[in-house]
Parts: C-alpha cells; structure tokens; sequence
C-alpha cells in the first residue's frame, strides 16, 4: 500500500463516545499525515479531526464559506486542524478557532504558519468554555461557524454563541438528530433557519454531513419595550433615533457602498464623542493587548451615522 504514510495503534479504553482518546503508540512510519484541500495544505495527527472524503468536504466548506459570508470577525468551534478556520481566514478579517485537543490546536497553529495565514487564532478548550472566553472579551462576530460531534452542541456553547448575537449561525452536522434538536434551542433564542444542505460525504451508506444556515430574527428588536425619554427644554426633533449597533452597521453598509465596520469601531468613535456605555465596554482585560484602531475612512462614516441617528 504505497499511499500509507503510517500505522498507528490507538489504545481507548474510555467509556462514552470519544473515539480517539488514550494512549498511541507509532508501529510503522509516521504518526502524522499531510492533504491538500480547498487550496491549503494540512498536517494531521492522529487525534485531530480531518474530513475523509477531500472531493466532497471542498463542496462542504465552499458551502460553509456561501453561508458564512464576508466581514471584520468570525468564529469556529470545533475546529479540528483548523480547515474551516484557515478557509474563512480569506474572507474575513480576522478568524479565531476552538479545539479541545491539544494536538489538533498545534496542528491547526502549525497549518496556518504553513499556509501563510496571520490573521487568525487559535485556543485550545472545549467549545462551550471557548465561547463563554470570547463572549467576555467583548467580542462580536458576524458568523460562527460549528462543526461538532455526533453529540452535538451543549446549551453552555449555545447560550455563549447567543450573547453574542452574530448575524449568522453555520452549523456543520454528521447526526441529523442531534442537529434538529440544537436548530430548535438555536430557534427558541432567536433564530431562524434560512438554509439546509445535505453534502453525500460516505458513498454508499444512509449518512451524510449536513449544512444549515440560521440568522438572527430582524424583528428580534420588536420584541423589547422602547421607552423614550426628553428632558426638559430639549425638542422632540433632536431627540437621538433607536440606533442600535446592528442598525449602524447596516446604515453605513447601504450608503457608503458596502463598507463594512466592526462593533469595536463603533464603540471606540462613540467614546470620542463622549457616548460611554459601560465601563470597560469592547476592551480587552489583558494589560498590553494591542487593540486596532479605527481607520480614518471608517470613522468618518461612523461619525456621519451617528449624526443620522442624532446621537451627536
């Protein structure tokens, strides 16, 4: 068999449904792989996750790519060897990737020092914390992309994914049964499902990956009582219009022709116009973070918003 890099021998004397876990011992050639796939090349170990079916897993994450658009920030948990994170990596501008197995994460680290890629991140927790870690650095993506086991997703990675309201939700699938329930915990939090794919990953058999796109409800914001309030000797017409982060990005999208600006941006324009939200609002708790300023361009548009909205 000329194709084999490799035998490794997994001894996985656990109880649950963790299939590569324990000890592994390299009987012949190398314990690692390499693949090509959308483009990239990719090391594998052992324990990392890797789609089997390159041909089909292309046509997956092209999907993947459709469902996730383009923007400032994305996220993907479960990200294995970092194939997903590595593809969203050329869309957005800035990518941060998930994984609880080490190995998978120094693959991942590894593949994007090879590919060339500097503009994403990797830490190494299970999904749920790694959620509840990037929701409390303040952070707001447009799409977070998942690609669990056949388990599923558990209500901690949800409730973390919610509270940061990305715009779009990807969710990659082997288990049909599993990703029913989590639409419908997706669902009952504000979203709704706007796109299903079955990709044919494992000819020949009843099972395939699905692909679902769900997005967060417009009319999400209706729901809220809106209470206005004029102080004394202040005119109606001056009074700021319902602005929320969402109708600003939205705004300077429709009339500066498709800019894209981040919620980070926004915040740090309003604290220049003296608009504080809370104390260390969209700041890292890290002393010497580098956090990237907003560019000239973009702050113009923004002060032109925030004058639209009669916030300034």
């Amino acid at each position: 068999c000329p194709e084999a890099s490799g035998i490794v021998l997994n001894i996985n004397k656990t109880k649950g449904n963790t299939v590569l876990s324990g000890d592994f011992y390299t009987l012949w050639g190398r314990a690692d792989m390499t693949d090509e796939l959308c483009g990239s090349v990719f090391s594998i170990s052992p324990q990392a996750f890797f789609q089997i079916n390159p041909p089909q897993a292309e046509k997956l994450y092209d999907l993947a790519l459709e469902y996730a658009g383009s923007g400032e920030l994305a996220f993907d948990l479960y990200c294995g060897a970092g194939t997903i994170s590595l593809c969203l990596a050329r869309h957005y501008r800035r990518v941060i990737g998930a994984e609880i197995v080490p190995e998978a994460v120094e693959n991942a680290r590894e593949n994007a020092r090879t590919n060339g890629i500097k503009n994403i991140e990797f830490i190494c927790a299970d999904a749920g914390k790694a959620a509840e870690m990037l929701a409390k650095r303040a952070l707001h993506p447009e799409a977070v992309v998942v690609d669990p086991p056949r388990k599923g997703m558990d209500e901690k990675a949800i409730h973390a994914i919610v509270s940061m309201q990305p715009d779009r939700v990807v969710y990659v699938s082997c288990n049909p049964a599993t990703l029913a329930r989590d639409i419908l915990r997706l669902s009952s939090c504000g979203y709704t499902l706007q796109n299903v794919t079955a990709v044919d990953m494992f000819p020949r058999t009843s099972h395939v990956e699905t692909i679902v796109l769900l997005c967060r409800k417009a009319e999400e914001a209706d729901r809220h009582i809106s209470i206005e309030y004029y102080p004394e000797g202040r005119h109606m017409e001056t009074a700021p219009l319902d602005a929320s982060y969402s109708r600003i990005v939205r705004w300077i999208e429709e009339n500066y022709n498709g800019m894209k600006v981040h919620t980070l941006y926004i915040a740090q324009v309003k604290r220049k116009y003296g608009l504080i939200e809370r104390k260390n609002y969209h700041k890292s708790t890290k002393p010497d973070a580098k956090v990237p300023e907003c560019p000239p361009d973009k702050e113009a548009a923004i002060v032109e918003a925030l004058k639209h909205f009669r916030m300034i």
